[in-house]
């Protein structure tokens, strides 16, 4: 090392040095021991290095270090950056998360309040609307009561008048002596005791039966009220009511000296109206909306309860108390004749539209079931994911159900991210969509009639509901109303009708019912006619303009008849016209703007 000392202190020429220095790398190069030969490249380069200081070539070694270094920095900053970057979009990202998770949970805490807040609204309604059917019954016993005993007090009068004559009677028996006076005194007073109590009797009777004349009376005008009134606010109070009055007539119906045999039928009646008014307010209360079908059952229940109440206020006008006197010892008479007449104007025979409702073996009513159940409430809420997907729902839940006569459904409630409630009615059997309504409200016209149109027959379509056509519509501001019935061969049936409600502001189907499309939809025969389009049109009124015309098939109180529809104008008015297509009789006239 003190010879390779020597050559770097040397001061010959350049050339001088760098033979030099090449002579001492080569004999670096040269193992000259173990531990030499083990000595890797960069470590015999370090020692060239060492031995060349100051050489070119140690400055280009210096910078090229310094580059790697600087690079390596540069990529060790880099590294770091994109770590920091990274754990900043990750905080972000939670909380992004979390704020969605807290609007999440805003949102339902709101829900649940407002669902709450109407729960118990209804509740209160409820509960008030039952108070005043109660106090309103109670008042109409209470005047019931007091014309009974304003009838007790006339024939006390009446009594009195007649048994002036006692005393006179009286004063004469005490000449017989005290014995016979005795006697006579006891036979008296036992008498007018009797008479009395007799008294007593046939007026509580007769006061049941002007009670019962009464509540049959206030049926009469609530069964009449409900049937024409579509609220279903006001046909709940009507149907309470109803109820009350139904479940008064039969306890009073008990009080009465009538044989349990005779009274069946009028019990039954009672009992059935009862039942009614419960399975109808039970899917009022559920967000249900009574169908043609409930209609239906109270207009016959309506047309009974006029016989009954007819019959009772002939009976009570009519009936003296020798007459009930005589029907509680014999049987007979004008009140027997008369409570026949009431047990066949509600014999079973008579009502041929009206089911007996099954009761289980504590007496219940059963609600009848139209249709085997064949798929389960969750099944039901998936489904209703399907059917709603661009509605933003996320949750169904089953909140009743629906028990007609020609079907059954589960009754299913959801709630958008507005807080906007979504029911529908999902039938049981196979899992269609029947009806439902979607409570958005719409302000402004953003679509025209042709796009609110092909809304409507494309969610017809998503439904599976085919080859339907638009018979009619009808704008409700910024709402239209779509008919649509079945077509086949160039036949329009109008039994087999779906409505559709699309919303013009969001071009969303608001509502929708296929109940009847469902009931009647069937495999028809070809329709066959007696008469001619042209026959059939000759039959118009002159005044009318044809517009268009078809062969069509419509429901009338004999059933499904073909008949020629034609729109028509007269003046600024339009009007449907059907005419029966086998005899050519007028069957219907519609006016456009009403349907």
């Amino acid at each position: 090392m003190k010879k390779e000392t020597k050559i770097a202190v040397n001061k010959s020429s350049g050339a001088e040095k760098v033979e030099t220095v090449e002579k001492q790398v080569k004999k670096v190069k040269t193992p000259t021991a173990k531990g030499d030969a083990a000595l890797g490249d960069s470590v015999k380069a370090e020692k060239v290095n060492a031995q060349s200081s100051g050489s070119p070539a140690e400055k280009e070694s210096a910078a090229a270090k310094a580059r790697v270094e600087a690079a390596l920095k540069r990529k060790e900053m880099q590294a770091k950056r994109k770590e920091e970057r990274a754990k900043k979009q990750a905080e972000k990202a939670a909380l992004r998360k979390k704020r969605m998770a807290d609007k999440k949970a805003r949102t339902e805490k709101r829900l649940a309040e407002r669902k709450a807040l109407a729960e118990k609204r209804a509740a209160e309604r409820e509960e008030r609307i039952r108070e005043r059917a109660h106090a309103k019954a109670n008042k109409r016993q209470e005047q019931s009561k007091k014309r009974a005993q304003k009838s007790n007090r006339k024939k006390e009068g009446n009594r009195k008048s007649r048994e002036k004559g006692y005393g006179g009677w009286i004063a004469a028996v005490v000449t017989l002596g005290v014995t016979t006076l005795a006697l006579a005194t006891t036979v008296a007073v036992g008498g007018v005791e009797m008479a009395n109590t007799r008294g007593a009797l046939m007026g509580a009777h007769k006061g049941t039966m002007y009670e019962l004349t009464g509540i049959t009376d206030n049926m009469n005008d609530d069964l009449d009220r409900v049937r024409v009134s579509n609220s279903p606010i006001q046909q709940s109070r009507i149907l309470t009511d109803l109820l009350v009055q139904a479940r008064l007539a039969e306890a009073d119906l008990g009080k009465l000296p009538i044989d349990g045999q005779q009274d069946k039928n009028m019990t039954e009646f009672f009992n059935r109206t009862a039942w009614e008014c419960e399975r109808m307010l039970v899917k009022l209360r559920n967000g249900g909306k009574l169908s043609e079908e409930d209609i239906a059952k109270i207009e016959e229940l309506y047309r009974v309860n006029q016989g009954v109440r007819e019959e009772l206020s002939k009976l009570t006008n009519d009936m003296t108390d020798k007459d009930l006197m005589g029907y509680i010892k014999e049987g007979e008479g004008m009140v027997s004749e008369a409570l026949q007449r009431l047990e066949n104007a509600t014999l079973q025979e008579n009502r041929p539209n009206m089911e007996k409702p099954k009761t289980d073996g504590a007496g219940m009513s059963q609600m009848p079931k139209t249709e085997e159940v064949k798929i389960e409430p969750a099944h039901a809420q998936e489904l209703c994911k399907g059917y709603f997907q661009k509605y933003g729902i996320s949750e169904y839940q089953c909140v009743g159900e629906t028990v007609a006569r020609d079907y059954s459904a589960y009754n299913m409630q959801g709630y958008d991210e507005k807080g906007t409630m979504l029911f529908a009615e999902v039938s049981q059997a196979d899992g269609k969509l029947l009806r439902f309504d979607y409570y958005e409200e719409c302000t402004a016209e953003n679509f025209d009639i042709d796009n609110a149109e092909r809304i409507a027959e494309e969610f017809l379509q998503s439904l599976g509901y085919e080859e339907l056509t638009v018979a009619r519509f009808r704008e409700n501001g910024t709402m239209t109303d779509f008919t649509f019935v079945y077509e086949k061969d160039g036949v329009a049936y109008y039994p087999d009708e779906v409505r559709v409600k699309v919303c013009r502001t969001r071009g969303v189907v608001t509502g929708m019912d296929a109940t009847k499309y469902i009931k009647n939809h069937r495999d028809r025969d070809e329709v066959n006619t007696k008469i001619t389009l042209a026959e059939a049109y000759d039959k118009l009124c002159d005044k009318l303009s044809v517009e268009s015309s078809r062969l069509a098939v419509v429901n009338t109180a004999r059933g499904e008849r073909p008949a020629y529809e034609f729109l028509c104008s007269y003046e600024d008015m339009q009007y449907f016209v059907f005419l029966d297509a086998d005899s050519g009789e007028e069957i219907a006239i519609i006016n456009a703007k009403k349907v």
